[in-house]
């Protein structure tokens, strides 16, 4: 039972280290999102990243919108943009999309303040 536990935390901590999230919120600069060649999927950045998100994330934030699962989080970016309302992304920097050249990172969860 205690090697189960040991190997459980191990593949837990490793996953965590994936995990980024932006120090301060902003506003979304831009949103893009494509006709059906993408499958739905949406990128966007923010205007003023802190370093630590630039490095990991330097061309910003993507999500497949279409999932219906992801359809709520797509709402509320679209919203954030509109809005002007700032937010605190949290990412999965180890997820690039496949789609662009550039790196950007998976969308786990935004905040908005």
């Amino acid at each position: 039972m205690k090697y189960l536990l040991v190997i459980l935390a191990t593949i837990l901590s490793f996953d965590s280290f994936a995990v980024m999230q932006t120090k301060t919120p902003q506003k979304i600069s831009y949103l893009m999102t494509w006709s059906d060649y993408t499958g739905g999927v949406f990128k966007f950045a923010l205007e003023n990243q802190d370093e630590e998100a630039r490095a990991l994330c330097p061309s910003g934030y993507w999500l497949d919108g279409a999932s219906d699962k992801n359809a709520a989080l797509y709402d509320f970016i679209k919203e954030a943009y509109q809005l002007k309302t700032p937010i605190i992304v949290h990412a999965n920097d180890s997820q690039d999309w496949d789609g662009m050249i550039t790196k950007e990172c998976k969308l786990m969860l935004a905040i908005g303040f």
